[in-house]
């Protein structure tokens, strides 16, 4: 339990210092660059409204994390055109378990819960490496999040979400392949001016952690963002 204890501060630390952000530049794009200042070569330019994951800060530049043609690319983007997630309404903790967690605040309420991975109820897939050790490749056909070759313990449960008086639906699309959630490492933006949600989450733990971002753009979700947090 020590153990437990000490990761999950662990990744609550990392969390805080690595955090979603979504690229806003009024020239429809912005540089990556391959080190910290305006005087290091351009690598590539990522796409206003782009969801990047940003590391520590060098002096006014993120270290950063985007995807290019679904594969993990770095670089370093000035601060001033990154838009961060944590710069929203962060909705309130109303409710908070191992197993589920309830926000809410003003209009918008979130609730999900957790529970136990039952193999049986799943299509498991199995592989080798190349050394010829067993791994499980594929759930239900996919490949997944939050295992590094084994069978997750947990796996989202139900999702409920009500901005004003709309019910905001969550796609299995959207979590089915995401494994080993963190209730208590999750937390939940409102971009009021543009009716914008946001889920944020540290999932797993070690070899398996990932960070999520779900988006649900005037109570639809739209897209997606998956990387790894060590």
């Amino acid at each position: 339990m020590k153990y437990i204890g000490s990761l999950m501060l662990l990744l609550a630390g990392m969390q805080a210092q690595a955090q979603f952000g979504i690229i806003q530049d009024k020239d429809g794009y912005t540089n990556v660059r391959e080190g910290a200042g305006i005087s290091r070569k351009i690598a590539d330019k990522v796409a206003n409204g782009e969801i990047v994951y940003t590391w520590e800060k060098q002096g006014e530049w993120f270290d950063i994390n985007y995807r290019r043609n679904g594969e993990i690319q770095g670089g370093f983007v000035h601060n001033s055109r990154i838009k961060m997630i944590d710069s929203f309404d962060k909705i309130k903790v109303r409710q908070e378990s191992t197993t589920n967690m309830v926000f809410q605040q003003d209009s918008v309420t979130v609730m999900f819960t957790t529970r136990p991975f039952v193999e049986k109820a799943h299509q498991i897939g199995h592989s080798k490496t190349d050394d010829g050790y067993p791994i499980v490749d594929k759930i239900d056909g996919k490949q997944f999040y939050g295992c590094d070759g084994g069978l997750p313990s947990r796996e989202y449960n139900t999702f409920t979400i009500q901005i004003g008086n709309r019910a905001v639906v969550v796609p299995d699309k959207a979590i089915r392949d995401l494994y080993q959630p963190n209730p208590e490492l999750t937390t939940v933006y409102y971009d009021r001016k543009n009716d914008r949600l946001y889920i944020a989450a540290t999932n797993s733990d070690g070899a398996g952690s990932y960070e999520v971002l779900l988006q649900f753009d005037r109570g639809v979700y739209t897209r997606r963002a998956i990387f790894y947090g060590f």
